[in-house]
């Protein structure tokens, strides 16, 4: 029961009885030692060490608390147990104020009412409503100020609950406060001018961007921005890892993964499908007050085509990101401040969404998720809006993700395991280097060709052509030849000027395309890397337990068992990313130097054609 405490409070016309609760604290006992990451916030206790639960709905099975030093973070649940709170005591309350019809009777010298004074005011004033008391109790109607901040809270929520369509502020759809403006460092030195076709892509989530001030893995090489709690927390890793949730999942549910000569892998559809973007328009809807441009998308196993808006796509992203704890899901194009409805803006939009659907589709979990497919086939908008909910309240989220992992019937070694997390961490971090390096040389490279290799090449064909016109000056029969033939030249030094402007298009703008989109999905993989790193630091600290006879030997296997599905699922995730990884890049390279060949074959055969200019010179 909580503490109650009453207030007094006299003024000239009433008195008001305020009745304010003042929560109990409520305190456990450490069941286990617990060794807290300090760089994640977590809190170190011993066992028996009684702790001030501060928070209990940070994450599903983390809690806040507080030692006796003072010192406060993140704790396991399943750590601790709460003790029972001691059964408050309740002060007398202090006697009520006069009525206003007394405050003029004289008082005893002890400056109390005299007992007329009391007795007139009557015991029953303490039951009825003061006049004019504010009303509490409708704090969040229409016109008052309800939790969100939002006047008018009771209209604020009826909106919420008609339909997604109507939650968001079609005109903002782009510049919401949860998009990232255009003008971050990063985003800075990625955007190639006179390309559009890279600023798009910057990852808008802030917090699956690193950062100046991230912190080091203990692999020593995957950076990762934190905020207090740790991803292992954060998505339910620890609540899964100690059992402390379950599920009967169901067939049609659960997600295979098989063992190949390349590890954990996940199970491949026995029918991949593609899905096609195109026939962007605008459209409006409140009598033209919003705007809002709707994409056609269709899918080739239903040929049945459906209207998405950027903020659908934005909500599915959410979604994705919410359900597959160990899939790192990349960024969508960035939110757009201004000139969204231009065509050269919309197209590149398009062919940027086309872009991270078709890697969705060929994602072998993702494209067979629900929500997935929900939002590739959906055409009807009480079925779109109760699907929206059922995939907002999806029981396989986060931690719960894992129950759904089917894994093979064999054991991991812990050890390999670990080894080759650091080779792929190395890895992870060494790419994200390579591409950061090779998008500022492809940067420069762009910049010469489209500046300074023209200027070069046509300032070499002006000085021939101006030699050309003096030569010209030169009326004589056997001059006319070779006149002619270096003002050719003159003219094939200023198309090949032009044509190293234009050549990035045709090889360079694609590589680097590909690059800044394997740079944004990198920027997601530390939480996985951290999901996983948890996973296996929990599983270590449960063996301590058990040698220093502290756990149970079985509870210990059933947390290792645990880990290992986490260690599948993260090892399946990293063999699709390598497998991707290279189609991906093999057909970068071909594109790239299949242009190269044929943009320097063309300045070869231009070169030829000018040579044989002189031979009749």
């Amino acid at each position: 029961m909580p503490a109650v405490q009453i207030l007094h409070d006299c003024s000239n016309s009433f008195s008001v009885v305020t009745m304010l609760t003042v929560p109990q604290a409520i305190q456990a006992r450490g069941l286990y030692d617990f060794n807290g990451d300090l760089d994640n916030g977590e809190l170190t206790f011993s066992t028996g060490e009684t702790l001030t639960i501060v928070t209990q709905d940070i994450g599903e099975g983390w809690w806040e608390a507080r030692n006796e030093a003072g010192q406060q973070g993140l704790i396991p649940e399943s750590y601790v147990q709460l003790l029972e709170p001691p059964e408050p005591s309740f002060p007398p309350p202090p006697p009520p104020s006069a009525p206003v019809s007394d405050w003029n009777t004289p008082q005893t010298e002890s400056g109390d009412w005299n007992n007329d004074a009391w007795n007139s005011h009557g015991t029953d004033s303490w039951d009825q409503e003061p006049p004019h008391a504010p009303d509490y109790a409708n704090h969040n109607s229409a016109g008052g100020v309800n939790n969100q901040g939002f006047r008018g809270g009771g209209v604020q929520q009826q909106a919420s609950e008609e339909g997604w369509d109507d939650d968001w502020d079609d005109e903002n759809e782009d510049n919401s406060s949860n998009s990232t403006t255009n003008t971050s460092q990063d985003f800075l030195e990625d955007q190639l001018p006179g390309s559009g076709n890279f600023g798009l892509s910057a990852p808008k989530r802030e917090k699956k961007q690193m950062t100046q001030n991230s912190d080091f893995s203990k692999y020593g090489t995957v950076k990762k921005s934190f905020n207090r709690f740790s991803t292992f927390a954060k998505t339910g890793g620890d609540a899964f890892l100690m059992g402390t949730v379950s599920a009967n999942v169901s067939e049609s549910d659960l997600i295979k993964i098989i063992d190949t000569q390349d590890g954990p892998a996940w199970n491949y559809p026995s029918q991949p499908y593609t899905c096609s973007i195109k026939s962007p328009k605008k459209e409006s809807k409140l009598k033209g007050l919003k705007s809002y441009i709707a994409y056609q998308l269709t899918p080739s196993f239903s040929n049945i085509q459906v209207s998405r808006r950027y903020k659908h796509f934005d909500w599915l992203h959410e979604r994705l990101e919410a359900k597959f704890t160990c899939i790192p899901i990349p960024p969508l194009p960035d939110k757009a401040l201004s000139g969204r409805y231009e065509d050269d803006f919309v197209s590149e939009r398009m062919r940027q969404l086309q872009l991270w659907v078709d890697r969705m589709v060929r994602h072998p979990v993702i494209s067979q998720s629900e929500v997935f497919n929900h939002f590739l086939t959906c055409t009807d908008e009480k079925k779109w809006k109760a699907g929206k909910r059922k995939a907002e309240k999806d029981e396989y989220q986060g931690g719960k993700f894992f129950l759904t992992l089917q894994t093979p019937p064999t054991s991991l070694d812990m050890r390999d395991v670990e080894k080759r997390m650091e080779i792929f961490c190395r890895f992870v971090k060494n790419m994200d280097d390579n591409m950061r390096n090779m998008l500022q040389i492809g940067h420069d490279s762009r910049k010469k060709h489209t500046g300074p290799y023209k200027r070069e090449f046509q300032k070499i064909g002006g000085s021939f052509k101006q030699l050309a016109e003096t030569f010209n000056l030169d009326s004589a029969a056997h001059s006319q030849n070779l006149t002619a033939a270096i003002d050719y030249t003159g003219d094939t030094y200023n198309e090949i000027g032009d044509m190293y402007e234009k050549q990035p298009r045709e090889d360079l703008d694609h590589m680097l395309e590909v690059l800044f989109e394997y740079k944004g999905m990198l920027s997601t993989y530390p939480d996985v890397l951290k999901l996983h790193e948890g996973a296996i630091g929990k599983a270590k600290e449960c063996e301590r337990l058990k040698d220093e006879g502290r756990m149970p030997e079985s509870d210990v296997a059933a947390v290792i068992q645990r880990a290992d599905v986490i260690s599948f699922g993260t090892l399946a995730e990293m063999n699709h990313f390598q497998r991707e990884r290279v189609a991906d890049y093999k057909e970068m390279m071909q594109k790239f130097l299949h242009g190269q060949i044929k943009f320097y074959r063309d300045i070869t055969q231009k070169l030829e054609s000018a040579l044989h200019k002189y031979e009749n010179a």
